[in-house]
């Protein structure tokens, strides 16, 4: 003989999960209408969902985030991987603390050389050439002599990171992923398989 009671409390989880699973779908169904108007209107929907899982992560999910991506763009340097873009300010921070280094003495940083109106292949090579000679007289990634748009900038901060890091061995604290304090809980590695 079934238990009345038993059954009753089964059909009423049953029924609750299917309502939340409905609404679930529901939702989904929302979520891709917006995503379809969204592309459309022209709007990269990849882009738009990283935006949103961004704007959902909590100010740890962020840090570790940040701190990821400046990894990721110091190993893209050491790789010759930058592909013209200058390393970016963060990841620069990250390879060295000497912000107060200063080459012409008026307490602002290196100096900077302007941007030439031509620059050629050789220019390129003959930055990343300076770059790797800089790295090689001690000087930190930061002494980088070219203004963030110039393109030779790039090819400095990659024979930089190439000189300093061809063996891929030895990897400076810096270019680490920080150890959790004690109070903070270890979480899992994430090698981000799967992500979009």
């Amino acid at each position: 003989m079934r238990n009345s009671s038993a059954v009753a409390e089964l059909r009423e989880i049953v029924d609750g999960l299917v309502g939340i699973a409905e609404e679930a779908q529901s939702l989904k169904d929302r979520a891709s209408e917006i995503a379809a108007r969204a592309k459309a209107r022209g709007f990269d929907v990849k882009a738009l969902k990283k935006i949103v899982k961004e704007a959902l992560e909590d100010d740890a999910a962020k840090a570790d985030r940040h701190e990821t991506e400046q990894i990721v763009e110091v190993y893209r340097a050491a790789l010759g991987m930058l592909d013209g873009t200058p390393l970016g300010e963060a990841a620069r921070d990250r390879l060295s603390r000497h912000d107060d280094q200063d080459d012409d003495g008026d307490g602002e940083g290196p100096a900077e050389r302007p941007v030439a109106t031509v620059i050629t292949a050789e220019d390129i090579a003959a930055a990343r050439e300076e770059g790797r000679e800089a790295c090689r007289a001690g000087k930190v990634v930061t002494d980088n002599p070219y203004t963030a748009r110039d393109p030779r900038r790039a090819a400095w901060d990659e024979g930089w990171c190439f000189e300093g890091n061809s063996d891929g061995m030895d990897i400076p604290e810096a270019f680490r992923r920080r150890k959790p304090a004690k109070d903070e809980p270890a979480k899992d590695d994430d090698t981000g398989a799967g992500e979009e």
